[in-house]
């Protein structure tokens, strides 16, 4: 064909593009979808109130259509399922119809500018899940209590010190479970000189990092500005030469974790500076909630007498008999860890109020989904599917009483066993607390992140008085732009002080 004729047809092209686009976001409800709330504003549809503020938007559309419904937002059509009792028909659906990797490998290029050939997250699941559980728990245990100890007990002074509570837990946890997967600069953790190069090289890679967690949520969401998308490719640079081949290779003490998944990214055919970008994304992926978690159920301990003296008095009791101060201990004991029914129900009402991840798959092809209570629904070929447990089960007041409210007891029988029977208009539930995901996508690294974060808020409190600064200080409010990404993390900061206790 001559140019002389493919221009006007290009033209005529160009013009019918608005039209084909308008017929496929026009949407039209068919009797089996679920209810369709489209929006006033074409094509964008619920885009501002969504990204605004995700849980009481979806609150407010559950009021108004019930536990299905399917919305608009940005051009995207999204079904979301809030009913617990059957979020299993998503949970164990395979991946041929409903697929978490299209999305997973959409944000690792947003936000991490990585690219992995032939990504599929549940192979790779099953190759570090080796790693993380069962065998190879206990030494990632003794790693994390060494390297906590490293960072806490840098300033033998008792003077009274005082800082942000979120830079403090947010800090401490990433950087230790930084040196526990990654590993040591060298390989003696009790020498002095060794842990002085472990603290210094874990505070250059955690405010990099810290940097760059700041402008992530954009970058999801692909909002950056010009300016910001330059400040972000210098920090990811920085980053990146931490984390190079090149260093790693050079570390002692090196987990189990990092060298499968180094062999594992070879194996994909991976080069070293796609590798590099890789191990920024599983830093994020690894330690990206658990100093928030720490965060939130400290904050609620200091602003809960009862809660606060019920966690230590059980410290004391699991490990108060055994003749040794805390600075002398070699580690803690799974058995010991194990035995903490007060702080478990602590730690899940802390996640129950804080943990707000989405749990999203495509629609591949047509389908029907099948509700618990027997109603079934229409899923359409390229469309999203959502559930948003935060919403519910976790803040739903069929299930809880005062869902909004800090129980430490919530998840305690009056006998002190822990309490699993939760009910929604009279059926008991299997899913009624979600911060780890559930069926095929839950959290691989669930059982090394809880150890670490027990044996954090044990040697703080064990061995540091730590109190408000402004005792009426409360609960601030949550970051809207976390919605969807994990724990949750403040707006602002909370003021402590805090000193060594006497030995």
């Amino acid at each position: 064909m001559s140019f002389a004729l493919w221009t006007p047809l290009l033209g005529i092209s160009l013009l019918l593009l608005p039209l084909l686009l308008w017929r496929r976001w026009r949407r039209t409800r068919l009797p089996s979808d679920p209810p369709l709330d489209k929006g006033h504003i074409p094509w964008f549809g619920h885009a501002m109130e969504f990204g605004k503020d995700p849980a009481k938007f979806l609150s407010k559309m559950k009021q108004k259509h019930g536990d299905i419904f399917t919305i608009r937002v940005a051009g995207k059509f999204i079904t979301i399922l809030l009913d617990p009792c059957s979020y299993d028909a998503v949970l164990w659906e395979s991946n041929s119809k409903l697929d978490f990797g299209k999305y997973a490998r959409i944000l690792m290029e947003r936000m991490f500018d990585v690219k992995l050939p032939n990504f599929e997250p549940n192979d790779e699941k099953a190759i570090l899940r080796l790693t993380l559980q069962n065998k190879n728990l206990s030494s990632l245990t003794k790693a994390m209590f060494f390297n906590l100890k490293t960072l806490l007990f840098s300033d033998q002074n008792q003077q009274w010190k005082e800082g942000g509570l979120f830079h403090l837990s947010y800090s401490t946890m990433l950087r230790a479970g930084y040196l526990t997967l990654y590993g040591n600069e060298e390989e003696n953790y009790d020498d002095p000189s060794s842990q002085d190069k472990d603290r210094a090289h874990s505070s250059e890679v955690y405010n990099e990092f810290y940097k760059l967690d700041r402008f992530l949520m954009r970058a999801a969401r692909s909002m950056l500005t010009t300016v910001e998308q330059k400040e972000v490719a210098r920090i990811k640079e920085r980053l990146w030469k931490l984390l190079s081949v090149e260093r790693l290779n050079c570390k002692a003490n090196k987990s189990s974790w990092l060298e499968s998944y180094k062999k594992h990214l070879e194996e994909l055919g991976v080069d070293e500076d796609m590798q590099s970008r890789a191990m920024l994304l599983q830093l994020w992926v690894t330690q990206g909630n658990a100093g928030p978690a720490v965060f939130w159920l400290l904050l609620f301990l200091l602003n809960h007498p009862a809660a606060m003296a019920a966690v230590q008095g059980e410290f004391e009791k699991v490990l108060g008999h055994r003749g040794q101060t805390v600075k002398q201990m070699h580690g803690i004991s799974q058995e010991m860890l194990d035995n903490t029914p007060v702080f478990d129900s602590v730690l899940k009402e802390t996640l129950r109020l804080t943990a707000a991840p989405f749990i999203t798959r495509e629609v591949l092809e047509d389908a029907s989904l099948r509700l618990a209570d027997g109603r079934e629904y229409s899923l359409r070929k390229g469309d999203r599917l959502c559930l948003f447990p935060y919403v519910s089960p976790q803040m739903d007041a069929d299930i809880y009483e005062d869902p909004e409210k800090f129980k430490y007891d919530r998840f305690l029988n009056p006998d002190g066993t822990e309490k699993k029977e939760f009910y929604k208009r009279g059926t008991r539930l299997k899913h009624y607390n979600l911060p780890w995901g559930a069926g095929i996508n839950t959290c691989i690294g669930k059982f090394h992140a809880i150890n670490s974060i027990k044996q954090f808020v044990f040697l703080l409190l064990s061995c540091f008085d730590v109190e408000l600064k402004h005792s009426n200080s409360g609960i601030p409010e949550f970051d809207k732009e976390r919605y969807g990404f994990g724990i949750l993390q403040p707006e602002g900061d909370i003021m402590v002080r805090y000193k060594l206790k006497a030995s």
